[in-house]
């Protein structure tokens, strides 16, 4: 076997790991349909050989199933900034790949596709998720996107040190911080009986803003408070400095400096840091997602038994989470036969709640090596409410779970029941939106006596000028 060979074998075998399944009927399913569809997800040229045959064997797929569809590769690396001039010329690719932070602004803008009819077609509408649909339809209900990665923000937590600062209960369960204010008065204790941080928060970059974002919803930053929002003129106005997201701000500099709570080196860590930190024992919680429950565990060691995921703190007004990730979007102008075609080829990737034994054997594979390198074996949060697929998963789920799930009941339940409302991220320019509350986190943190209002007034200064020139002038 070549070189070459191996490295393609290996990586169907990776893929299948992670529930890819390849093998589909080969007869025709439809001769009738006839279009063409530009993927701009398809790998770009610079990408690995194996990883451009992989979608070659889905373009193969198609083209017996849907004969008289033709596909065009159409590499895309998607921007905001790019994408509307595209949209508005009707030069965009008809699917491509937009973060949780775009869709409610394309929707609104009118410059994505509508799916709903083709995914009725398929016999999957009833199905999607309320969560994901609020995020990808308008306010009619009308679907113009489907989830293609996501994940929940909630605490990751160090039990070891919950242990050793007293804070377990009767059955050996945490006992854990159910609001903000929780979350100061616990991480002071477990700084005060184990030397350690109470909270790692990962303030370089845009990491810290990021987090404060959820923070700050659950002080009221939503609605009419939002941090940005689109005025009567449809101008995107930039809101830093209402009193809700001063009251956020305040939060912070009460944890690095009434509380003393944070990591020493909060204006340094990242994303991978504060797992570290986490994982290591350097700290004992972490605003952290459901879909990073590895990098503490089976990357830093932390045994499965020591480690909980719980849902993101209540605020005192409000309790959100946000849900992000990626997903699929389409051009404006796809017609209703390429919206079938585009789901055709979605369900072909296995993006759609179809099962087959492949597809069964694949989500085993990868379930089992979660549990053999040491990551917790967690229910997926589903884009689906299709009740055979999700139980298909959840059997397999339980078949290979290694964890005390009492330790991940509430985290799972907040989303399910609903007690835990699920928000995308600021509607535009999110990473300079980001950057811009970062730098104010640092100079909080760093300076005790900080004033608060004046470093909102200058971000939100800085951001507004920005969103004039990236979107209010179009």
């Amino acid at each position: 076997m070549s070189k070459l060979s191996r490295t393609i074998a290996l990586l169907l075998a990776l893929c299948m790991l992670a529930g890819v399944s390849f093998a589909f009927a080969e007869e025709v399913i439809d001769a009738d349909l006839t279009c063409t569809i530009t993927l701009g997800n398809w790998p770009a040229d610079t990408a690995p050989e194996a990883e451009k045959e992989l979608f070659e064997g889905y373009r193969r797929t198609m083209a017996k199933q849907y004969p008289n569809v033709t596909l065009v590769p159409d590499y895309y690396s998607y921007t905001l900034s790019n994408y509307v001039p595209m949209a508005k010329g009707g030069t965009a690719p008809s699917i491509f790949q937009p973060p949780f932070t775009d869709p409610q602004l394309l929707i609104s803008q009118n410059l994505v596709g509508d799916v709903t009819d083709a995914l009725e077609e398929f016999g999957v509408l009833d199905q999607f998720s309320p969560s994901y649909m609020e995020m990808l339809s308008d306010d009619s209900g009308r679907i113009f996107g489907l989830p293609r990665d996501g994940y929940v923000l909630g605490m990751h937590i160090n039990l070891q040190l919950f242990r050793e600062a007293g804070l377990i209960d009767e059955n050996g369960l945490p006992l854990y911080p159910k609001t903000l204010d929780e979350l100061a008065e616990y991480g002071r204790i477990i700084r005060e009986e184990t030397g350690k941080a109470g909270l790692v928060f990962p303030a370089s970059e845009t990491y810290g803003g990021w987090l404060f974002t959820n923070i700050a919803w659950n002080f009221g930053c939503v609605g009419e408070n939002a941090l940005e929002y689109q005025d009567a003129d449809g101008r995107w106005v930039c809101n830093f400095t209402s009193p809700e997201c001063i009251a956020a701000m305040e939060y912070m500099r009460d944890l690095r400096w009434e509380y003393d709570i944070l990591n020493v080196d909060a204006t340094t860590t990242d994303w991978a840091g504060a797992h570290s930190l986490l994982g290591t024992g350097e700290a004992a919680m972490n605003f952290a997602a459901d879909d990073s429950v590895d990098q503490p565990t089976a990357n830093k060691g932390l045994p499965v038994e020591d480690f909980a995921l719980i849902p993101f703190p209540a605020g005192p007004e409000g309790r959100y989470a946000l849900a992000g990730g990626t997903c699929y979007m389409f051009a404006p102008d796809i017609s209703y036969e390429q919206s079938i075609a585009l789901m055709a080829y979605l369900k072909i990737l296995g993006k759609l709640p179809f099962l087959d034994e492949d597809i069964i054997q694949g989500m085993r594979a990868d379930y089992a090596a979660k549990r053999d390198r040491g990551a917790p074996v967690l229910p997926a949060i589903s884009a689906w409410n299709d009740e055979a697929y999700n139980a298909a998963k959840q059997e397999i789920v339980d078949e290979f779970c290694n964890v005390d799930m009492r330790l991940y009941a509430d985290f799972f339940d907040s989303i399910s029941e609903g007690t835990i409302t699920l928000k995308s991220e600021e509607p535009v320019f999110a990473q300079q939106l980001y950057r811009e509350l970062t730098a104010v986190i640092q100079r909080v943190i760093t300076k005790e006596g900080a004033d608060i209002e004046k470093a909102l007034r200058k971000a939100e200064e800085s951001f507004q000028e920005y969103l004039d020139d990236e979107i209010n002038d179009y």
